[in-house]
């Protein structure tokens, strides 16, 4: 045998019996995977050196574990090392999916094709990863998937169920996909994600968790402790120098214990963080449930003058501020005035009944009276009189509204009910929600012409245009933005006092419905905040309460023949 053979025999035998000792996924991750170093920025076996807090989650065998999390925490790599540990050392399938089709694609490509690329041993594994979907590594598959539109992703059958960014993604599937995991024998989830808002997403998996928190012994006071920010009840791990945005004294602040107030020094993580340990602090959950919340002040890579800025910026720039709490603290946080509560609702009571006498007449030109439907196995329905002083710029914030009446009938029943509703109310103008049975909405179009308008929300429309179009069966279709709208309809209930009034024996439901909704800010395709919200319950009259604002604008251009930008 010759010496090349010999050499490369004796490679082969001794990475056989390393292979042997990798028992773990952590330290499968240190053998098997090359990734750029996030200090030095070289190309080096993978180390949780600068991320101490990754490991024992790399570890964790309990059924479910939820990672809420700050941004750039080495969380996702604990996930792709899982993913591919499973595949190579277990010989299981394994379903990762993220928010869209895009991300997955997007993810696929750069994540996973960046791993396999970096490390000859994972490229060797995988036998088939042209298809960006599904990646093949001999019998075992890795599927790639988007949490949206995809029909087939609570039927794919795999042991293993990574969700990343929970947060962003639809959360029905989210929790049709959880659900039908339930009828596995041996079943492992991981979700992780930068938080958003309180009781939604990855904070609501969180709360019903162990709920974790890093613990390390103070390199001061040998107590043993965490790193948490500073709050009106919490002196907290930060000593905040400097004023504002800017300000050069930023870089002055330092982190200290919150035992003994001692000073750390930032540059000594990696010692002090090595030996530290994650504790549960709900004693009474359920251990195959684990949460794990790790935040900024751990970093290696994030000073404490760099999060003393961030949240400096956040001071007066309610995207700032949310940014800070969600991507910095791992926190989910909601503004001030993001959701409508009780006390807005209660105090925009009035003294009318649904069941008041109804309008004797509509023209007027300082009153008109719409109507919202949000279609569904039920649909949802608000009638609204608005009242101003005359058309012109700013229509809707310059009108007064008042539901008449708000309820809900059967679908089957839609035909009789609607008309029986334009007649009874003399409605003006009528938005309907185009998408669910749009032949019904055309039908009803028709029999109103002039009055009646479908609505789709869509992403082309900026801000608070209204694009009215024909449909291929000559329906008019209003095309609005989404989040501007749904600010627009709510605020009423916002301002002190407010802009609408509600009838007396307004239903249950129609308030939770306008509480269900929280305003918040994501990143556009240019990672520009954006103004968003997010949906905690059922929603319909929210809705329907903004079909019935888009329908004053339409009314007032049908009413004038002027462009509806006249109005807007």
């Amino acid at each position: 045998m010759s010496e090349v053979n010999l050499d490369d025999f004796e490679s082969s035998f001794v990475d056989g019996l390393k292979a042997r000792t990798l028992t773990s996924c952590s330290r499968w991750a240190a053998r098997r995977r090359i990734i750029r170093n996030v200090v030095t920025g070289a190309n080096e076996n993978y180390s949780d050196k600068y991320h101490p807090w990754v490991r024992a989650m790399h570890d964790s065998w309990a059924t479910y574990n939820y990672a809420m999390k700050g941004a750039q925490l080495g969380v996702t790599e604990v996930a792709i090392n899982r993913a591919l540990y499973i595949i190579d050392k277990l010989k299981k399938d394994v379903l990762y999916v993220l928010p869209t089709t895009k991300t997955a694609t997007d993810f696929s490509k750069a994540r996973f094709g960046g791993a396999l690329a970096m490390s000859p041993y994972l490229m060797n594994m995988f036998t088939d990863t042209n298809s960006v979907g599904i990646k093949q590594a001999g019998p075992n598959t890795l599927y790639i998937r988007g949490s949206r539109g995809d029909s087939n992703l609570v039927s794919i059958p795999v042991d293993e169920l990574i969700l990343d960014e929970v947060d962003r993604m639809d959360q029905s599937q989210l929790y049709l996909a959880l659900e039908r995991l339930s009828g596995h024998i041996e079943k492992h989830v991981w979700g992780i994600s930068t938080p958003t808002i309180p009781g939604y997403g990855i904070d609501l998996l969180y709360q019903n968790s162990t709920q974790e928190h890093f613990i390390f012994q103070c390199p001061r006071c040998s107590r043993h402790t965490e790193l948490v920010w500073p709050t009106k009840d919490e002196p907290g791990c930060i000593e905040i120098i400097g004023e504002h945005v800017g300000d050069i004294r930023c870089n002055d602040s330092f982190l200290k214990c919150r035992e003994c107030k001692g000073r750390i020094e930032h540059e000594e993580k990696p010692e002090f963080l090595a030996k530290a340990y994650w504790e549960a602090f709900d004693k009474n959950a359920n251990p195959n449930v684990r949460g794990f919340h790790i935040n900024q002040l751990y970093s290696y890579t994030v000073t404490p003058g760099e999060l003393v800025d961030a949240y400096f910026r956040g001071q007066g720039n309610e995207a700032a501020e949310k940014e800070f709490h969600n991507s910095k603290l791992g926190k989910p946080f909601i503004g001030q005035g993001a959701r409508v509560d009780d006390d807005m609702l209660q105090r925009s009571v009035g003294g009318h009944r649904k069941s008041d006498p109804r309008p004797s007449g509509n023209r007027n030109r300082s009153r008109t009276i719409t109507m919202g439907i949000d279609r569904g196995k039920w649909n949802y329905v608000e009638v609204c009189e608005f009242t101003y002083d005359g058309y012109g710029v700013d229509l809707n914030a310059n009108a007064h509204a008042k539901v008449l009446f708000e309820g809900k009938f059967l679908d089957e029943n839609f035909d009789a009910s609607v008309d029986l509703l334009m007649r009874e109310w003399q409605i003006l103008a009528c938005v309907v929600d185009a998408d669910p049975g749009r032949m019904e909405a055309r039908r009803f179009a028709r029999r109103f012409p002039g009055y009646v308008w479908l609505c789709q929300y869509r992403k082309g429309p900026s801000a608070r245009d209204i694009v009215v179009t024909d449909d291929e069966d000559h329906s008019p279709i209003a095309t609005v933005d989404r989040a501007h709208w749904l600010s627009a309809s709510l605020i009423r209930f916002k301002t002190d006092p407010a802009r609408i009034i509600l009838p007396c024996d307004v239903s249950s439901e129609y308030r939770e419905h306008m509480k269900a909704l929280t305003s918040t800010y994501v990143r556009d395709e240019h990672d520009n905040p954006k103004l968003d919200f997010v949906k905690t319950g059922p929603d319909h009259f929210a809705h329907a309460r903004t079909y019935a604002e888009i329908a004053l604008p339409l009314c007032a251009a049908r009413e004038t023949n002027r462009d509806i930008k006249s109005f807007l």
